[in-house]
């Protein structure tokens, strides 16, 4: 497992929906709707709302949808007060109205509406419209989930896990979010996936959790879950390569190669408003999984397909990693110009890895043209953010007098630099470097050390 961690969000993305019953199940507006609505037929004031919310056989009028809405809601009409609800909610043909939502909701949820249910458990968990009560959240998505949504049952699923309204169960929780990502719950599908892939409330099965992180990508968004208790998660890393200097102090360099209203109001609720850079994570990861054979068969190709997804998101690590299969022929035809291409890419987007690699590119002219000066400024770029390969890089450059003024002492300032930061080979450049240097010198670039240290830390 590693380390990089991601926060938890708590910010849903509500929608409801209304089916029209009886009757008047599928009517849209006519003249015999409109009379029988005039005449007070509740089925009929609900169809004649959804007909001018949605603009079927008639111009779509947001303010007649909740006038008819209204009517039929004051007189029982659980699916019109839900939807009431949600126009107070979304401010659609009446002013918003937050603690005006939660109201409808609720009277239409005691009349055992499930996506009132699910709605007012959502209202609870997140303070909208009336306090916050974990408990009665809870409440209301049970409720909700035992009559099938699978979005309540998606977040009965985190209530569990998380322990809120409830007493902690992870196997309570995946029990939920296996019944929600049966009904094609993109976002259960994610929370089974790190279930799996960490053994929260199941026994650990990488390729279960690769399966789900499959399905999940295929299927939509994957929001982040937060570990339990934690409130964070740990997610896989980049993935690991072969990489090499490529430089050698003090005249030469060797070569080397371097990697979810009823069904009739669109928009579908999720615990958790979609984390793009989890998504971008989720992607990259399983295409890491697929290039290394881990919990999967390994699968090169495979590999390529999902870094593709994640590097059309701009994951710069994903462009980086599509780099390396072009320079290395793996999953795709060695092209060494396409690798220079993603390196590229990824090296604009800020990515450490890759502007050191570029700056390789550059200075043995492999899939571009060679310049030292392009390798130059690759290197300072990436040594800025303290990577350190590309620290003894610079290093080199200075050392050698290539893309720059040969200078000792800066030369010495970039191998130390590296070599707190892990680079080995650094170590026997410093070494070396140091015997051309001053006493004072030695002292500067102590110093100097010391404050980028002191700023950096």
């Amino acid at each position: 497992m590693f380390e990089n961690l991601i926060s938890r969000k708590t910010v849903l993305i509500l929608a409801l929906c209304a089916v029209a019953v009886g009757l008047f199940a599928q009517a849209t507006y006519s003249s015999e709707l409109m009379r029988d609505a005039l005449n007070g037929n509740v089925e009929a004031q609900y169809s004649l709302g959804w007909s001018y919310y949605h603009g079927e056989g008639v111009l779509r009028d947001l303010r007649e949808a909740v006038r008819w809405y209204a009517l039929a809601a004051d007189q029982g009409h659980a699916d019109a007060q839900c939807n009431l609800g949600w126009c107070y909610y979304r401010g659609e043909g009446v002013a918003k109205d937050e603690t005006e939502a939660a109201r409808w909701w609720r009277i239409s949820a005691r009349r055992g509406n499930a996506f009132a249910q699910y709605n007012l458990g959502w209202c609870y968990d997140n303070g909208f419209g009336l306090p916050q009560n974990k408990l009665e959240a809870f409440k209301w998505y049970r409720e909700s989930a035992r009559k099938g949504n699978p979005n309540a049952q998606c977040n009965l699923g985190y209530c569990y896990y998380l322990g809120e309204g409830v007493t902690q169960d992870l196997a309570e929780a995946v029990r939920w979010w296996n019944l929600a990502a049966e009904q094609g719950n993109s976002t259960a599908m994610y929370n089974l996936g790190i279930c799996y892939d960490n053994g929260f409330g199941v026994t650990q099965d990488f390729r279960e959790a690769a399966r789900w992180y499959r399905l999940a990508a295929e299927s939509g968004a994957q929001p982040s879950l937060p570990d339990p208790g934690s409130g964070v998660l740990a997610v896989p890393g980049a993935i690991s390569e072969d990489e090499q200097t490529l430089l050698v102090w003090p005249l030469e360099s060797t070569d080397g190669e371097t990697p979810e209203e009823q069904t009739t109001i669109p928009d579908r609720p999720e615990r958790v408003k979609p984390n793009w850079d989890a998504n971008l994570s989720e992607m990259y990861d399983l295409g890491e999984q697929y290039y290394k054979g881990d919990g999967v068969p390994q699968d090169e190709i495979e590999a390529v397909r999902w870094w593709l997804m994640a590097a059309e998101e701009g994951d710069p690590r994903a462009l980086y990693a599509l780099g390396v299969a072009y320079l290395n022929g793996r999953g795709v035809a060695k092209d060494v110009k396409e690798a220079a291409r993603w390196y590229m890419m990824s090296a604009e987007a800020g990515y450490p890895k890759a502007q050191n690699t570029l700056g390789v590119c550059y200075k043995n002219g492999t899939g571009v043209d060679k310049d030292v000066d392009e390798a130059v400024k690759w290197y300072r770029l990436a040594a800025q953010q303290d990577y350190a390969m590309a620290q003894s890089n610079l290093g080199v450059c200075y050392a050698n007098g290539e893309g720059v003024e040969r200078d000792y002492e800066e030369a010495s300032f970039w191998f130390t630099l590296a070599e707190v930061n892990g680079n080995d080979t650094a170590q026997s450049y410093r070494e070396k470097i140091e015997k051309k240097l001053s006493e004072e010198q030695k002292a500067r670039v102590q110093t100097r050390v010391q404050i980028w240290l002191d700023t950096k830390f």
